[in-house]
């Protein structure tokens, strides 16, 4: 049995442990990551015995075989090598290195160790890739002559404005983190490709002072003939597609539908041939439609082992990988994985240099002065309006980030100082709260994947926020909660400051639950200990740096069609994000503490946008052909539960679905917020026309 180690237990860890597990000749050892207590709960999950200290450890046993690298890519050469030295075999997660330069240094170390190095370029075992090569090995399109590759995806972390992110840092970062896929599967099919040509698009803006380009048109030689490619990110209609002309034929593979179609000349008369493609082509769709179909509901019921055929690749990838070590064979040079991160180099070179923000200026602890307010969470879309709303009042602001890099411009200001922290290391907390009066805590803390674990994270690190702030003697503590805290499916029932959280909390969604049960324990923190807290809760907040596309109207499934949580016809509580901030901001410098202590608020705007209005303002705005189609909520209940029963079929351990949840996110209950604008001396925006533009028309491109 080979035994394998995972260093680095981010998301796609889980995978390579799940693939190990079916995998008879090879198993998982152990894990390590540089935070313990992570690998540990890693472990745990995992059902995997050893949690390494650190890799020295892990490389020193004798019993690890393989060592797959699943760290950030530019720390990969720094594991490779070592382990490389230490003579494990290695598969890294792609790209192999974030330089040609490192990749170069880790193929040379293996060749000298004589051991394997392979990149776990998934795509090439991807179901419909392998259909593809099949098509051709049977030489049903004749000699490949040409291909075309579209690679026209979505990018979440860019919808998000993540822009911390290690694949933003640069034109070159962004191709390995995306382009190697396509390419990988184009340099499997036509052979070891030659960059002919590159027309990059238009870089554009997307906040103060971050730069990126998100697309390309490529152009390529090789063994087998010429090749394009076209890549766009940040899309919202997707196409990621493979075709190949032969001289006798066609083939096309739809990686998203998971299915190709091929065409070759028939013996009969032309219109007999388009009637044969057409019908031919018609039920090949069908039936592999049908077969994935089948594939994902026999997956929900667990009468299947996890059949996506992303996890089919990553499966047969390192399967592939493992076999390869058995029959020592050649292809576990790292060649391939060495060979996609030049060809980024080479497009990354013909990319138009892009401008970086300013770096902001870090706090110092040693350097510590008092500043007027803290700001946990500032980076976030509310947060960064809080900050610039603190700024343009004169104030001075320490942000607490957990990531510092690449942030807008406007983080840049004298009057702000970045911490690197978290919310819930209480240790962080005293250093960064001890020379302040206010802190607005806009934390999420709020992940995880069951109720349980979104609790602890959520409450756990309010509840540290408040700890801290009572230690350091805070004035006035701001918890930035949601109103997805209320019931909002009463329509008879007007909300208002004294309007308490849902007193059926058990019967919301996990979110929800664990919004009312945070406040809960807020409120008691300041019953028992007098911590100055008080609960501020936005509705529907829009506007600049957000997507346009909120979750608060209804489900934008592919952008194109909203289905609304009912029929859509019921005003929703937006508010503008600059309209929060400057609620914020005047609890915090202009009320008084007696005012705001124990109290809770509700931040609803003036104008309030029906969901079928919102969509059909947005459509134009865009100019774009969005649709809004009303749901039934008992339509949707009926379908939650369908889904509820294939899951406790496959013995899956979930909560019933909540109809209650379904009311509420329709938001029928009105808002009264009378006393939210007497208290905090606030006026939203009341002009529908300027909430309009604010709102909507900011997302014009």
């Amino acid at each position: 049995m080979t035994k394998a180690v995972l260093i680095g237990t981010g998301n796609i860890a889980a995978v390579h442990a799940q693939a190990l597990a079916l995998n008879p000749r090879a198993s998982c050892l152990g894990v390590m990551d540089v935070n313990r207590k992570r690998a540990a709960d890693f472990a745990k999950a995992n059902r995997i015995d050893r949690v390494f200290d650190n890799l020295n450890e892990a490389l020193a046993s004798a019993e690890v075989d393989v060592v797959h690298v699943l760290t950030p890519p530019d720390f990969h050469h720094l594991v490779a090598l070592p382990a490389l030295e230490a003579g494990k075999a290695v598969l890294v997660e792609k790209p192999i290195a974030d330089t040609a330069a490192h990749g170069a240094e880790m193929l040379a170390l293996a060749a000298r160790a004589k051991t394997s190095l392979r990149t776990n370029q998934n795509f090439i075992f991807h179901p419909a890739h392998l259909k593809l090569k099949k098509a051709l090995a049977a030489n049903h399109i004749g000699p490949v002559r040409r291909a075309h590759v579209n690679y026209i995806m979505p990018l979440r972390q860019l919808a998000a404005g993540q822009f911390g992110h290690w694949m933003f840092a640069s034109p070159l970062n962004l191709l390995l983190e995306q382009a190697v896929h396509p390419l990988s599967q184009l340099d499997d099919i036509m052979g070891p490709l030659t960059l002919e040509t590159v027309t990059p698009g238009a870089k554009k803006e997307y906040a103060n002072g971050i730069e990126l380009v998100t697309s390309w048109q490529l152009g390529f030689s090789s063994p087998q003939g010429p090749a394009q490619m076209q890549i766009a990110l940040g899309e919202s209609f997707h196409d990621w597609s493979l075709e190949l002309h032969g001289g006798d034929g066609m083939a096309r593979a739809d990686y998203l539908a998971n299915r190709i179609i091929s065409r070759s000349p028939g013996a009969y008369l032309d219109v007999i041939e388009d009637m044969r493609l057409g019908l031919g082509e018609g039920a090949s769709t069908a039936g592999q439609a049908l077969l994935e179909t089948g594939r994902y509901f026999a997956a929900q019921a667990r009468l299947l082992k996890r059949s996506d055929p992303f996890f089919r690749s990553i499966r047969a990838s390192i399967d592939d990988f493992y076999m390869a070590l058995r029959q020592g064979r050649h292809d576990c040079d790292g060649a391939r994985g060495q060979r996609l991160v030049e060809l980024c180099e080479a497009i990354a070179s013909k990319t138009p240099a892009l401008r970086r923000p300013k770096a902001p200026r870090q706090w110092q602890p040693d350097e510590a002065k008092p500043v007027d307010c803290v700001v946990l969470g500032g980076t976030g879309f509310i947060g960064r309006a809080v900050v610039a709303k603190l700024i343009a009042e004169g104030k001075s602001v320490r942000v607490a980030a957990r990531n510092m890099d690449n942030l807008p411009e406007d983080f840049a200001d004298d009057r702000i100082e970045v911490a690197k922290g978290s919310a819930s290391d209480g240790e962080f907390l005293d250093k960064i709260f001890k020379d302040a009066k206010t802190v607005i805590n806009l934390a999420h803390g709020g992940g995880g994947d069951n109720y349980e674990e979104i609790l602890k994270a959520m409450r756990g690190s309010a509840l540290c926020v408040a700890d801290a702030a009572y230690r350091a003697g805070v004035e006035k503590l701001l918890f930035v909660s949601s109103i997805a805290a209320l019931y909002l499916g009463d329509k008879d029932k007007t909300i208002r400051h004294t309007t308490s959280p849902d007193l059926r909390a058990d019967r919301r969604a996990d979110y929800a639950r664990a919004k009312v049960e945070t406040e809960q324990a807020l409120l008691q923190h300041f019953n028992s200990h007098g911590t100055p807290i008080s609960i501020f809760r936005p509705g529907v907040v829009v506007g600049k740096g957000s997507s346009p596309f909120h979750s608060g109207v209804g489900l934008y499934n592919r952008e194109r069609y909203c289905l609304g949580w009912n029929g859509g016809r019921n005003p929703l509580p937006f508010v503008l994000a600059e309209d929060v901030a400057d609620a914020l901001v005047r609890a915090a410098f202009e009320i008084p503490a007696g005012k705001l202590n124990g109290y809770t608020f509700n931040l609803i705007g003036d104008v309030r946008l029906t969901a079928r209005d919102y969509t059909s303002e947005l459509g134009t705005a865009l100019g774009r052909p969005l649709k809004f189609r009303g749901q039934n909520i008992y339509i949707q209940h009926g379908g939650e539960i369908a889904k509820w029963v294939v899951k406790k079929i496959g013995g899956r351990n979930v909560p019933f679905p909540s109809l209650r949840d379904i009311k509420s996110r329709g938001m029928v209950s009105p808002f009264d917020t009378d006393f939210e604008k007497k208290n905090l001396q606030w006026q939203p925006v009341s002009n529908r026309q300027e909430f309009i533009k604010k709102a909507i028309e900011v997302h014009k491109e």
